[in-house]
């Protein structure tokens, strides 16, 4: 797959996350193998028909030059989850994507936008540190069996095919969207185990 067609990856899933939700707001068929379909062939046919020359999936790079393998796997797990309640990466993979974008976005951005004079951005060029932990990671995420590893895994592989419009690591690995997606995480994470766990026995 060619780095342009890659880029419809992402805005494909996006919005068939939004038709999703949408049709099951009102009502409508949203789950199972033709409903999923249906939504992938729309989605599909509004991201890709030009509008002034340009397709809709292309707009996003406006915002966003190249969205990196572990958020465009979330999304697809989240697809997969609601279409088929299929759990492609469950809680404990979440957590570690989470905890992994902030601590990447944290050494990353700041770093990056010239708060210091190392800029970490330039071991995402070829073989460096970079690879090197992030392959120790993966391998230490497989072998407590965190699925993330996998995703560090595919993220690595992508690398290597260059699936992406950037050849720089770091964008393959994280990206602001990400990063505003795991803060998020984090903060409604406490809430979520307050409000689903049991309630404490009464006194006798």
């Amino acid at each position: 797959m060619t780095p342009y067609l890659f880029s419809f990856l992402f805005p494909l899933l996006l919005l068939m996350a939004a038709l999703q939700h949408t049709s099951a707001l009102i009502r409508l068929p949203s789950k199972g193998v033709f409903p999923t379909l249906v939504i992938a062939i729309m989605s599909a046919l509004i991201i890709c028909i030009p509008v002034s020359g340009l397709p809709p999936a292309r707009w996003l790079i406006s915002l966003n030059a190249n969205f990196s393998i572990p958020l465009t796997l979330l999304l697809l797990s989240h697809v997969l989850k609601f279409a088929f309640a299929v759990h492609l990466l469950d809680r404990k993979a979440r957590h570690a994507c989470g905890l992994f974008a902030i601590l990447a976005g944290a050494g990353l951005y700041p770093m990056a936008l010239g708060f210091t004079r190392f800029d970490p951005y330039g071991a995402g060029w070829g073989f460096s540190w970079l690879f090197v932990v992030t392959l120790l990671l993966t391998m230490g995420l497989i072998t407590l069996g965190n699925r993330f590893g996998v995703v560090l895994l595919i993220a690595i592989l992508a690398y290597n095919l260059r699936v992406l419009e950037s050849s720089n690591f770091w964008d393959y690995l994280v990206d602001p969207v990400l990063v505003i997606w795991a803060l998020i995480h984090a903060i409604r994470t406490p809430f979520r185990k307050r409000n689903t766990s049991p309630p404490a026995p009464s006194g006798q």
